[in-house]
């Protein structure tokens, strides 16, 4: 049968002030009405029911998730005691659906990423699962068409067509990591590359395989983990197993070591809301005419151009004078102010907030 898995435990630290420890950016609304996991529980209606969908999360952030969720039975949340990246999490997931459906496939995709239609985006999914049942060694990993030269996204090389395939599929030819801005112009320019959506489809069984390949020590970890599910002890003894685990994405870990690698191209929107800036592209249509972005407040932009403000109070006048392409962020305890040129050092501030041990803003 085909699971859904959600992954609801990343920080967003790029999205600093307004994504939190506690309340990262898969907890906020950017479109609408609904936060990113709200609009993620409903994309993947079509493709399983609730009773095959799981939400993996942390336990620092379970009370708001369950609030979000009223009606999500609390038995499909499942709390990692520990965090240690995806490939830990894909792996613990992948041993309890095993346990619970030795045939399961996995559907596994963020929860903090915007994507539209849902239609478009289930037959992609389904594609995918028709290339895993007739062929249960394969991966199938979603890549995105680039629009702009990201330097914030993976990239994906793609390889010979899928013959077998019903829609758009490629062998994956090399997984290539964040790069810099005249690289990524080249990949754009040569057709030949995806940005990497982290979103994939594979056996529960498959990917376990791979891992106590590729990894034995979390594989290990893993089997530990198998032996207790169930019993009495399997809190403590999966607590004892996260806290040895090697901290590895499933990229890195799995996927850029695998043979068997396929690669769809997506047909619908897809947005990961990564930094402030991309804000920009979601909501182009509103910008006056020198640039400037305001959502959520009034801004007053005297020779600026180029900015964006978010504020969650609409009567807060935000003013600017002589800045451009800067993003100004305002929570009701925390500001941020920082050019769009250096949106990946905004982690950086909740890295030094962790650091000094401040939990007040972090």
């Amino acid at each position: 049968m085909l699971h859904v898995i959600i992954l609801a435990g990343g920080s967003g630290t790029r999205l600093w002030p307004e994504s939190r420890a506690a309340k990262p950016k898969h907890l906020l609304v950017f479109e609408g009405q609904q936060t990113l996991l709200q609009a993620t529980l409903e994309r993947v209606a079509d493709l399983a029911p609730l009773d095959q969908t799981w939400i993996v999360t942390s336990r620092l952030q379970v009370e708001h998730v369950a609030a979000l969720l009223p009606h999500f039975d609390t038995k499909h949340i499942w709390l990692e005691p520990e965090t240690r990246n995806t490939a830990a999490s894909i792996g613990w997931a992948a041993v309890k659906l095993r346990h619970i459906d030795p045939d399961a496939v996995m559907v596994v995709l963020p929860a903090d990423h915007l994507v539209k239609p849902a239609s478009t985006f289930c037959k992609t999914i389904q594609c995918a699962d028709d290339i895993v049942q007739k062929s249960p060694q394969t991966l199938v990993t979603i890549g995105v068409k680039p629009t702009f030269p990201a330097t914030t996204y993976g990239y994906i090389r793609r390889g010979d067509t899928v013959k077998t395939a019903k829609c758009s599929a490629y062998h994956v030819r090399q997984f290539c990591e964040k790069p810099n801005r005249e690289i990524a112009e080249k990949f754009c320019q040569s057709g030949e590359f995806y940005w990497n959506a982290g979103i994939f489809v594979w056996k529960a069984e498959t990917i376990l395989d791979l891992l106590c390949r590729f990894e034995p020590e979390i594989g290990l970890r893993l089997h530990e983990i198998e032996q207790s599910l169930g019993t009495i002890e399997e809190a403590l003894d999966t607590g004892m197993a996260f806290k040895s685990m090697k901290s590895i994405s499933i990229d890195y870990a799995v996927m850029e070591r695998a043979e068997n690698v396929v690669v769809l191209e997506a047909t619908f929107d897809w947005n990961d809301v990564g930094t402030w800036t991309a804000l920009d592209r979601l909501y182009a249509d509103q910008k006056d005419k020198q640039g400037n972005l305001a959502i959520g407040s009034q801004v007053l932009a005297v020779d600026s151009t180029g900015c964006t403000v978010r504020c969650n109070d609409p009567e807060h006048l935000v003013a600017l004078v002589g800045l451009d392409d800067v993003v100004v962020i305002q929570t009701a305890d925390a500001t941020l102010i920082a050019r769009k040129d250096q949106e990946e050092s905004v982690r950086r501030i909740a890295d030094e907030l962790k650091k000094r041990k401040d939990n007040r803003w972090s």
